[in-house]
């Protein structure tokens, strides 16, 4: 099983990351089974632990320096980017299965679910290690955070839905004659651009490969943009 295993530096080079410090790496794609079997001394499990940590640290920043977000939005945007759906989705990307040193008493059928979840955090503390923060929030742009702005998260907040709810409360108090509407068109490129229009007002504009793509990112930013402070708005 571990003979087919593919080779530590082609990771690295898909990564963009240049290193003298191989066994940091190697420790992160090490799962307990093949410590068993050759006693090597280590596994992921530690660095996971870190990962962990790092992970949820960058992407808590990175939410609170959006000033439009209160706790309870941080705390569920963080709750769908930091999940074990979310890691093993980015493992399978990368592949990272394929690089792990495995026993032979795993079956890479089924038993494999938790071990890409687990190998994808573990990653992110050896990059960490390594190279620093800066370097562990390029892994995560290229992964999980590209998955956020592109509405591609395993179990994506319905932003359209929330978004016309959120309008819709006001309609009763302050727009009773409001329309609401996206306005969608193709581009150069072949991609569409979308704006959410609400009483003429265009309050977010999307782009996407297809309408639907384009109008669900108009409405996620639209929603992160205002949802609160038309909700504060409201109150007064």
């Amino acid at each position: 099983m571990t003979n087919n295993r593919k080779d530590l530096t082609k990771l690295l080079k898909k990564l963009n990351i240049t290193t003298s410090h191989y066994h940091y790496y190697a420790e992160a794609l090490t799962h307990n089974s093949y410590n068993n079997e050759k006693k090597v001394g280590y596994t992921y499990q530690r660095l996971e632990f870190l990962g962990d940590a790092i992970i949820s640290k960058l992407i808590s920043v990175y939410l609170f320096k959006n000033k439009t977000l209160d706790e309870q939005k941080m705390t569920e945007i963080r709750k769908n980017l930091v999940n074990s759906e979310i890691f093993k989705k980015a493992s399978e990307e990368l592949d990272l299965i394929s690089y792990a040193f495995i026993g032979k008493g795993i079956d890479l059928e089924k038993d494999t679910r938790k071990i890409k979840t687990d190998l994808f955090e573990a990653l992110a503390g050896a990059i960490f290690l390594d190279k620093g923060e800066d370097v562990v929030w390029q892994y995560l742009e290229k992964t999980i955070l590209r998955y956020y702005h592109n509405n591609e998260l395993v179990n994506p907040i319905d932003y359209k839905s929330r978004i016309q709810e959120l309008f819709q409360n006001n309609i009763s108090t302050r727009h009773k004659k409001a329309h609401f509407y996206y306005h969608t068109v193709e581009t150069e490129n072949g991609e569409f651009e979308s704006s959410l229009i609400f009483d003429e007002i265009i309050y977010g504009v999307g782009v996407g490969k297809t309408k639907k793509d384009a109008q669900k990112n108009a409405a996620r930013k639209a929603y992160e943009k205002y949802a609160y402070s038309n909700q504060s708005n409201t109150k007064k």
